[in-house]
């Protein structure tokens, strides 16, 4: 029969030295590169290669870039341990912040995105006149308002005993939501004033009268529809009205 022919025998000895060697340079190889692989390791967790060495921030209008670098207190910090929650948490403590974010841009540095406190527009009472946010937070620091803000004026003494404002959060949303709509323009209306009295609430003094009582936000669309509805009766029957009050659902009062 055909075949192969076996392979010739191969001695013993050589055999042995042949194992032998690969075995030493195995081990020698082995001895070599953990080595070097377990400091290239610590290297990268306990060296300077991924500290952080650069705090980009971006965002800041009346914030100093280097306030918000000193409050994230990370300089020289490894990447890879960074709680970047807490660095948020402690960035936000800064007055003029509302928000930040902030994320890794490896190898070497850190980028906040910070949100500045954003004035809305002013609350006052007398001679009294502070900016407010658009949740009714008085500001002491932050961006001002945009140029021709709105300003509510509080008509009652003093609301506390130390004679601070303090602002009413419904007021300064419904105010907020009748300016951002087309509710005067809709109304053929326009408003002179915007007045709070902690007992009636928000009134609306219109150019020409007659005013708008509106009290607070409860049932918004239905006071607009009804606001609406009561103009075109007091225009077509020439009644002589001074105020319109809202506040009681479908017991409108004319005055």
């Amino acid at each position: 029969m055909l075949g192969r022919a076996p392979a010739p025998p191969v001695a013993r000895g050589r055999r042995l030295a042949w194992l032998t060697w690969r075995r030493a340079a195995l081990a020698l190889t082995l001895l070599v590169l953990l080595p070097a692989a377990g400091l290239g390791a610590l290297q990268l967790l306990w060296g300077d290669t991924l500290r952080v060495q650069e705090i980009r921030v971006d965002g800041v209008e009346v914030t100093h870039p280097l306030a918000v670098a000193a409050a994230a207190g990370v300089e020289g910090d490894s990447l890879l341990w960074l709680d970047e929650a807490e660095v948020a948490r402690r960035i936000e403590e800064l007055p003029t912040v509302r928000e930040a974010r902030v994320s890794r841009e490896w190898p070497r540095a850190l980028t906040v995105a910070v949100v500045e406190e954003q004035g809305w527009g002013y609350w006052q009472r007398g001679d009294v006149r502070s900016v407010i946010d658009a949740d009714g937070r008085v500001l002491t620091h932050g961006r001002l308002p945009a140029p021709g803000a709105v300003t509510i004026f509080e008509i009652t003494p003093p609301s506390g005993p130390d004679g601070a404002l303090r602002p009413d959060p419904d007021t300064v949303r419904l105010v907020d939501r009748l300016l951002a709509g087309s509710t005067f323009q809709h109304l053929r209306v326009r408003p002179q004033a915007f007045v709070f009295d902690p007992e009636r609430g928000l009134t609306v003094a219109i150019e020409g009268g007659p005013d708008a009582l509106f009290g607070d936000s409860h049932d918004y669309d239905f006071k607009i529809a009804a606001w609406g509805a009561l103009l075109d009766r007091i225009e077509r029957d020439q009644l002589e009205v001074t105020e319109i009050d809202l506040r009681f659902g479908r017991r409108m009062v004319l005055r």
